[in-house]
């Protein structure tokens, strides 16, 4: 396999990847050079077999013809960097190409939310007394007790102001709030949020998603939502908010050699 940069995918490297397939809109977003991670290839001119690997989570994607030693391979050779995960929906026969022996495994979800599924002003009324929701700019991300999380993310500040959209709930100059979303992946964005302690609980989460899916929509987004299974508050979040077509799927990881 010859890695490759985003710069050089072609329209037939990127039709090797299923779109239906588990969280496949990151492997698109590492594709378009809005998310970090990898991209292998057996033949950039003419690819039949690739593989991304997206950094942030781990998850590595398959496209084109595939066999379990070129799988081994690279998971083998990705797990020197950090943990690889393969997302598989029940029934699928490439779990038979699975390396043996994984580390852990989970049950997830995942959402979607098509532009004006539901109505969203009970949460964009008036902000609690004390309280601001500003867009994440260069200054406030510089700031943000997320900041190594979204360089980690989209492999620089620059990548994320230039194709993603991000805001954030302010209590005073205390963060409270921040909600992310990716690149627009054939018409759809991936969504994140993290409530810091001292304010989790309070509906705040909510409240900054309900702009940021606003915002995502004002741009022609929908939005996609992904979480753990047992993660009951976000999944509950997901569906308030409107996300409905949830599709479960199974997540198996491969730990680094270095990993404790």
């Amino acid at each position: 396999m010859i890695a490759i940069q985003p710069g050089q995918v072609t329209p037939a490297l990127t039709a090797l990847f299923d779109p239906e397939a588990p969280t496949a809109i990151r492997c698109f977003a590492v594709l378009q050079d809005a998310n970090a991670g990898t991209i292998w290839v057996d033949d950039p001119s003419r690819p039949r077999s690739a593989y991304v690997w997206e950094a942030d989570d781990g998850t590595l994607y398959r496209g084109g013809g595939q066999d379990a030693a070129g799988l081994l391979d690279a998971v083998t050779r990705l797990r020197q960097e950090g943990v690889v995960a393969l997302g598989f929906r029940e029934g699928d026969p490439d779990i038979a190409l699975f390396p043996p022996e994984p580390n852990a495994g989970a049950s997830c979800l995942e959402f979607h939310r098509p532009v004006g599924n539901s109505d969203l002003s009970p949460y964009l009324g008036p902000l609690p007394p004390g309280y601001a929701l500003y867009r994440l700019d260069r200054a406030r991300l510089g700031s943000s007790p997320q900041r190594e999380a979204a360089i980690h993310r989209y492999g620089s500040l620059d990548n994320l102001l230039d194709k993603g959209l991000a805001v954030c709930l302010m209590h005073g100059d205390d963060t409270v709030c921040e909600a992310f979303a990716d690149v627009d992946v054939r018409g759809t964005r991936e969504m994140g949020v993290t409530t810091q302690k001292p304010y989790r609980g309070h509906g705040f989460a909510t409240i900054t998603c309900a702009y940021l899916v606003q915002l995502c929509e004002e741009r022609g987004s929908s939005a996609y939502w992904d979480c753990a299974a047992l993660n009951l508050p976000s999944a509950a979040l997901a569906r308030r908010l409107g996300f409905r077509n949830e599709r479960p799927y199974r997540l198996l990881a491969w730990f680094p050699p270095w990993f404790t």
